[in-house]
């Protein structure tokens, strides 16, 4: 039977973000025009994103992307945590029985792991939320970077995910459907306290659907520049579990700062 902490295993299993309630409170001033109907993007705060630039295939996301060791500094600017900082770093790993080749820690919640595929993109094939001890293999692995999008384009990930305790993985908690729709949706001026980019756009909406009793809706805007990695990112998820739980969170973060640890390493297509 589902009880409410499954429920909230659940929303911090798939994406691991800080949870809390903001308000979209500030203005759209500063928004570009083809942006400024879109409120999520207002708790990044004034100023952030600026105006539409010309918008090229996504040939190398890893590029994009900043694909090499290194760490990531970034301010939140919505929720229970606004004003603090959050570190994430990315380090290259021995293979895993998986594949994985790529470690990707996200503050004290999440640890990602990754491995490149054919055409120079990325997936997910597991990853750890730390908060509930809970471990998440997908299958199919999920969609993570995507080469070869242009402007506009889309595309869509089908699966599974099946969550264990990351204590004692023989122990399974549940399994789910997943749809992880991914949209290039152009280049904007970005502008955080690390400095102003031009960041290509990435929109991914997330389903997650388990027996019919917990739904999961994610919405998230993640701006990526060349030679930087990830400049800002706003997200929007909401749960809904009949009658036990509910819950609509947003979620911001402008980066503050970024060093490279090691020399460039670049995802190629073989």
């Amino acid at each position: 039977m589902f009880r409410a902490r499954t429920v909230r295993v659940l929303a911090a299993v798939t994406f691991g973000s800080v949870l809390g309630i903001f308000p979209a409170t500030t203005s759209a001033q500063g928004l570009s025009p083809s942006l400024a109907g879109v409120e999520l993007l207002q708790i990044l705060g004034d100023g952030v994103i600026g105006a539409p630039e010309s918008a090229p295939t996504l040939r190398d996301p890893g590029r994009i992307a900043r694909w090499e060791t290194g760490e990531w500094q970034y301010r939140i600017t919505s929720g229970s945590h606004r004003g603090q900082t959050e570190v994430e770093s990315l380090a290259l790993i021995k293979a895993t029985a998986r594949g994985e080749t790529w470690k990707r820690t996200i503050g004290q919640d999440s640890t990602l792991y990754l491995r490149e595929v054919t055409g120079g993109g990325l997936v997910l094939p597991s990853q750890i939320t730390h908060t509930y001890q809970a471990l998440v293999y997908f299958e199919p692995p999920l969609s993570y970077l995507i080469a070869g999008l242009g402007p506009g384009e889309s595309r869509t990930f089908d699966g599974r995910m099946d969550v264990y305790s990351a204590n004692n993985p023989a122990i399974k908690w549940y399994t789910g459907r997943i749809r992880a729709t991914t949209v290039y949706a152009g280049v904007y001026r970005v502008t955080t306290p690390a400095g102003a980019f031009r960041a290509a756009l990435i929109k991914t909406e997330y389903q997650i659907d388990i027996l019919a009793v917990v739904s999961v809706r994610d919405t998230l805007y993640t701006f990526y520049a060349e030679g930087v990695g990830k400049v800002a990112e706003a997200e929007h998820r909401r749960i809904a579990a009949m009658g036990l739980f509910n819950s609509d969170t947003k979620i911001g973060k402008v980066l503050v700062s970024y060093t490279s640890v090691g020399p460039p390493i670049r995802v190629e297509s073989p």
